[in-house]
């Protein structure tokens, strides 16, 4: 099955807005067994559109999904574009005009004229309703493939793909692509790769794929037997053991805050270098409350003495990067909040504040419990913002380890 996507929108272009909608399309798509092989994305203009229409068209897909253009303003091209495309008629669609007008009135807003756009409709094909905006749909149908045309508002267009389109794609894929997912973390790409490499080169039966990002490493199993694909999954996961943490869309937060309540352990946090991100990456995730303490931001030496009760003598002998201190946050920090686990992160993110003793990049994280206090130390790179999600990254796998 070959499906195309096609997203309109001047804006897009510019970068003024992030195409949110191709990559929630493509992986809702890809959750049914399908497989989207081309996205474009074009200008608002009547030939852009017709000429990227006529592009996709050329690899004969199944169905071609577009994006934006729906609106009531004159920048709103898509639908006259499409019918004339289609080579089909406009129609005014008083019911509908009449319900918008009843809707607006509820929610006191005045109608305007532009806004009767949205109550035209094509002579022949088919409209897709939309129950959160105004901005209906089309279908239409030329030589064996469906075009389906949605308004670009995120909210409006998940709404109308969940009702009108994936249920309908989902019944004729008929050879579906199944899939796996690996997170990992701490490790780089070709440390993986070459930890695999016996069952990657034997492997003829499925596709496997490499994500490395800041967070680590996602590695993607698809093919088209289902038996095959996890009986690959389970030998890799036997492989890489405790460098992978999730076998779904999830991040390292979520895997610790559930398995903290599993456990009914708490946490609490000391941070330096990574400025509050640890406990915002934790917070961001629900029932956090039930594992997270509280914490600190010794950003300066002297809050590191002041809160934390760190001797002033011992970050000028050792230094406020150093083992010894990160070990005192996260113990103190673990003291002090009456906690489980104490984590604690001191580093030099830069791009400034580096010596050849400790160069910029270098971090030591401590995780603390009842029994002891493990310190480890990191050597990331020149970037500060990089530097500091590394840091968090790292920290929060130590804790999963611990934990």
């Amino acid at each position: 099955m070959i499906i195309s996507i096609l997203s309109i929108g001047d804006e897009i272009l510019a970068g003024d807005t992030t195409n949110t909608n191709s990559t929630w399309i493509s992986r809702e798509l890809t959750k049914i067994g399908g497989k989207v092989d081309r996205q474009i994305t074009c200008q608002d203009e009547t030939k852009e559109i017709i000429s990227s229409l006529s592009y996709l068209k050329n690899f004969n897909p199944n169905y071609i999904i577009i994006t934006g253009g729906l609106g009531p303003t004159d920048d709103d091209i898509t639908r006259k574009t499409l019918f004339d495309y289609f080579k089909v008629d406009e129609k005014f669609d008083k019911e509908y005009w009449d319900e918008l007008v009843s809707r607006f009135k509820k929610l006191n807003i005045q109608i305007v004229e532009s806004n009767k756009s949205q109550a035209i409709i094509p002579s022949i094909g088919e409209v897709l309703p939309n129950l959160i905006g105004s901005a209906r749909g089309y279908c239409f149908l030329q030589e064996g493939t469906s075009f389906f045309s949605l308004p670009g508002v995120p909210k409006e267009m998940k709404e109308m793909m969940k009702h009108s389109i994936l249920p309908r794609v989902a019944k004729n894929i008929s050879n579906p692509i199944f899939r796996k997912l690996i997170r990992t973390t701490g490790v780089p790409e070709s440390t993986l790769a070459e930890k695999i490499i016996k069952i990657t080169e034997s492997n003829h039966d499925c596709k496997i794929g490499y994500y490395p990002s800041v967070h680590g490493v996602d590695i993607r199993l698809s093919g088209t037997s289902m038996n095959k694909v996890e009986k690959l999954f389970i030998a890799l996961q036997n492989i890489f053991g405790d460098i992978s943490y999730a076998d779904r869309k999830i991040s390292i937060e979520e895997v610790i805050v559930k398995h903290l309540i599993l456990k009914k352990k708490t946490i609490s946090v000391a941070e330096s270098c990574t400025g509050g991100l640890i406990m915002h990456r934790i917070t961001n995730t629900s029932n956090s409350s039930k594992i997270l303490n509280g914490g600190v931001i010794t950003y300066s030496n002297e809050s590191k003495t002041q809160f934390l009760g760190i001797p002033s003598n011992l970050i000028l002998d050792k230094g406020a990067v150093s083992k010894q201190v990160a070990g005192e946050m996260s113990s103190r920090v673990m003291s002090k909040f009456g906690t489980d686990y104490g984590i604690s992160v001191t580093g030099i993110a830069g791009p400034g504040g580096g010596t050849i003793e400790k160069p910029v990049g270098t971090v030591f994280i401590s995780i603390s419990s009842e029994h002891s206090t493990k310190v480890k130390k990191f050597m990331f790179g020149n970037d500060r913002e990089r530097n500091k999600i590394r840091a968090s990254q790292a920290a929060l796998n130590m804790l999963r380890l611990s934990i």
